[in-house]
Formats: structure tokens, sequence, C-alpha cells
């Protein structure tokens, strides 16, 4: 739910939205009333005049088979070459490039001016938070969990929470052309997997769980407030 609301907000906030009419197929005998009725195979015996012997109905011809189908790709849904290039641009600003291009990219439906790539930044950012809630959550209702680890537990969760709080109103940001705002709050989504961590690591002898699930937040985190950086001009 919290990635549909995430989306939802990200269309409405896009400055460049269009709409497009939707083709809408209409059966070609749609005219015909006769057309919806079932047809009914007959064999070789229904193209014969009603006057001829009534003749026992011929098996239907056995259908030919259909031909395999492609498991490739269709070349329309591949990243164009100048796409490619335009986020391998926009990423090498960053500090984690490769990372910054393998999280980007699933995203891409086209558009790769900068701040387009920002907003599919905060989505795979968004996608990250709701991943680390399901993990946190998960290990929270475990019975063997002790009670200071779901404590910190409950830390990560909140600051979680927070955290995609935070990109929604950074959406919101981007829309009323607020840098200033948009650099605030992506600069928190970078302390929150950071406040996960010293819930943990303030206990003596406790080890995170979620290291792994914020690192990769503080690294898209860091990714979209280097991206942002280039906004200055909007």
């Amino acid at each position: 739910m919290e990635l549909n609301k995430f989306i939802l907000l990200l269309l409405i906030s896009s400055p460049l939205l269009s709409f497009s009419a939707e083709a809408i197929c209409v059966p070609r005998n749609a005219s015909n009333p006769e057309a919806t009725r079932p047809a009914v195979v007959l064999g070789r015996a229904s193209s014969f005049s009603s006057a001829a012997p009534t003749q026992a109905p011929l098996p239907p011809p056995v259908p030919s088979p259909s031909p395999p189908v492609s498991r490739e790709p269709s070349p329309s849904i591949l990243s164009s070459p100048s796409n490619s290039y335009a986020l391998t641009k926009i990423c090498g600003f960053t500090d984690h490039p490769a990372e910054c291009i393998a999280a980007i990219s699933p995203f891409l439906t086209g558009k790769t001016d900068p701040i387009s790539v920002l907003k599919l930044g905060m989505q795979a950012l968004h996608q990250i938070f709701e991943e680390a809630i399901a993990v946190a959550t998960k290990l929270n209702k475990d019975p063997s969990s002790s009670a200071v680890v779901k404590d910190s537990l409950d830390t990560c969760l909140d600051s979680f929470d927070s955290g995609m709080s935070d990109l929604e109103d950074a959406l919101l940001a981007i829309s009323s052309h607020d840098i200033g705002r948009l650099s605030t709050l992506l600069s928190a989504t970078i302390t929150y997997p950071d406040t996960c961590e010293d819930a943990f690591s303030e206990q003596p002898g406790l080890v995170s769980p979620l290291k792994e699930m914020n690192r990769k937040l503080t690294a898209m985190a860091s990714i979209n407030l280097a991206i942002s950086a280039s906004l200055h001009w909007i």
C-alpha cells in the first residue's frame, strides 16, 4: 500500500505528466448480432446443402500446433543507447555510479532528464524502505528475538517509516520547485538507516541483523542527494 501511495504521488508531482487516450478494441463483427453467437463446428458435412441426405458429422480437423513463443525480450522494452548514456552520465555524479544504474534502470520509462531520474531514484529508495520494514517486522515477531533486539527493531521501524514519509514530502517539494526543502528531506533519509544501526551498536554484544539492508538504504539515499544537487537551476 505504501508503494502504491508513493507511485501515485510520483505521478501527480510530475510537471511533465501527459495523458494518452487508450485504444479501445472493438470486435470486428460487433455490428452483426449473429456474429456474437458461438459457432457450431460440424466438420465437412456443414458445407453441404440442407437438401442433402443427413450424415454423421465428421470429427473436427486437428488444429495446427501454435508456433513456439519467443522468450527473447521485445526490443521496445530494452533501454535505448541514448537512455543508457543519459543515465550513466547522471549516475556518474554520485559516489555509487554502478549501484545507481542498477537501482534506477528497472524503473526507466523513457525519460532520463535529471528530475525524472531523481524521481525514479526516490521510488527505488522507497521500495528499499518497504523491504526493510518487512524484514524488521518479521524479526520483531520472531519468538526467538530477545527483548533488547525487539527494542532496537522498534527504533528501526520508526526510522524507516519516517524515511518513507520524507520521500513523499520530497515529491511535493519537487512539484513546487522548493529545492531547499528537497535537499533537507533527502539529507534526512540518509540519517534513518544510521539511527537503526546505532540502536544495535549501543547495546553491548548486539549485532544488527539489518546491516546490509541499512547499507543499501544509505547508498541509495546518498545517490538521490547527489542527483538533487544538480537541480539548482529549476
